[in-house]
């Protein structure tokens, strides 16, 4: 923000630009996916491949206008609700968890991958000129957004030569045990209407009202509201779905909190450059992934909703331990009280975000499971599927998270860490709560 001359409070900004629009474009890849997978995919390569292009050549131009428009381009074609749409609707069931453990992975290799290459990038600094957009400078800041425009062009080639629309099989699959369990629990309910002979208008009644909310009956509502409407989200969401959308929405914000602010704080606390900065990422995403390998391990043994407690519990650990007391009694200074043993130094910083950031990321694959085994049938098909809300509450809350950092970094830099930090750690023992409190209804 600072190279393009605007305040380095604007980088929230930048960051947020991109989960702010890719809420708009979340539903509109949601609707299109129901008939094709290529083509949202190559419209969303497209637009990431133009983001990120516009976004490295900002700096040229010295334009933070132009630097907003390429992140909010960028976000118009994240497609996260794709992936999980694929994995949801073309995997069958025996292999969800492994296909939704490999994508994992794969973003655990991808959060690794870039810091290191964004430090190898840092050494480059050279001029070439593009068509159109003119001279252009090669180095730290631009070359990531060119290398990943290049990437994208080149994943747009090889998608539309290459890919070929999966077969529905997942869905498919879901369908024939809606079916089966829908004929075995109609003949039950038979039985019982000739055994109760007068009561069994009111067991109807009873019973219908818990066969609709698992789609194994059809209503007059359901027929008059389309899948394609809000109003039939609305219509079947249930008390744990909504407890999971929660935990998934303080998380992210939690997340920004940790990662998001990373550049400013370590800027203005400790001096740190690119490649300090850099350094950090690489090491979060290379811990990510034997702590995804450990989590997958765990997950054989014990319960979603048992291990979500222990790694928030975690998580919260992490986040005290970068609150920096000493910042409370005095931040007279222009950095951090580096005389005091209890100030947040940047061997404390690293320790207490290595920490903070295995734990919630951890966290995170259980309670994307949680949701997926607790959100009922009706939500797995259409356009506001669980995949849709997933992706638009975790989305929402990187969105919130990078905004809350842009608020906080007007209102103190030098105290950013806790204004940041002390708010996250409390949404994280606010999710330890509701798990706890509706730890009964979380089962499955």
């Amino acid at each position: 923000a600072s190279a393009l001359g605007s305040n380095d409070a604007l980088s929230g900004m930048m960051l947020g630009a991109a989960p702010w629009f890719s809420l708009i474009s979340a539903v509109g890849y949601s609707f299109w996916s129901n008939y094709s997978y290529k083509q949202p995919i190559l419209f969303a390569a497209i637009l990431v491949t133009i983001g990120n292009l516009l976004y490295a050549c900002a700096l040229s131009y010295n334009s933070m206008t132009m630097c907003l428009i390429g992140r909010a381009i960028s976000g118009l074609g994240a497609p996260r609700i794709i992936n999980r749409r694929y994995v949801a609707d073309a995997t069958p069931f025996s292999l969800r968890t492994a296909a939704s453990a490999s994508f994992a992975m794969a973003t655990a290799i991808g959060s690794a991958t870039g810091p290191g290459i964004a430090i190898l990038l840092n050494m480059l600094d050279f001029d070439f000129n593009l068509p159109i957009f003119g001279k252009q400078n090669f180095n730290g800041m631009t070359g990531p957004g060119f290398l990943m425009s290049f990437c994208w062009a080149l994943f747009s080639i090889v998608v539309l030569f290459t890919f070929k629309e999966p077969k529905r099989t997942g869905l498919d699959e879901l369908r024939k045990r809606e079916n089966s369990t829908s004929t075995g629990l109609s003949e039950e309910l038979q039985l019982e209407e000739d055994d109760d002979g007068d009561e069994s208008d009111w067991d109807d009644h009873s019973n219908g009202s818990m066969l609709s909310s698992g789609k194994l009956s059809k209503s007059y509502d359901d027929d008059d509201v389309p899948t394609s409407s809000p109003f039939y989200c609305l219509k079947h969401i249930t008390r744990p779905v909504v407890i999971c959308m929660s935990l998934i929405f303080f998380k992210r914000i939690a997340l920004e909190s940790i990662v998001g602010s990373t550049s400013v704080i370590t800027k203005h606390r400790y001096g740190w450059n690119i490649t300090n900065v850099g350094s950090l990422h690489l090491a979060n995403g290379i811990i990510v992934i034997p702590v995804s390998v450990m989590s997958g391990w765990l997950s054989q043994y014990h319960e979603d909703r048992y291990l979500a407690l222990w790694f928030l519990a975690i998580t919260f650990f992490g986040m005290m331990f970068l609150v920096d007391v000493t910042d409370i009694a005095d931040s007279s200074n222009d950095t951090y009280n580096s005389d005091q043993f209890f100030s947040v130094g940047p061997t404390k910083y690293v320790i207490g975000s290595l920490i903070a950031f295995s734990g919630v990321e951890a966290c995170e694959s259980y309670t994307a499971s949680l949701m997926s085994k607790v959100v009922p049938s009706e939500l797995a098909v259409g356009t506001f599927n669980s995949g849709l809300l997933a992706t638009l509450v975790g989305t929402s809350g990187r969105a919130v998270g990078d905004a809350f950092i842009t608020a906080m970094g007007f209102v103190s830099i030098r105290n950013l860490l806790n204004l940041l930090i002390i708010p996250g750690a409390s949404l994280m023992a606010l999710s330890f709560f509701l798990i706890r409190h509706y730890y009964g209804i979380l089962g499955f």
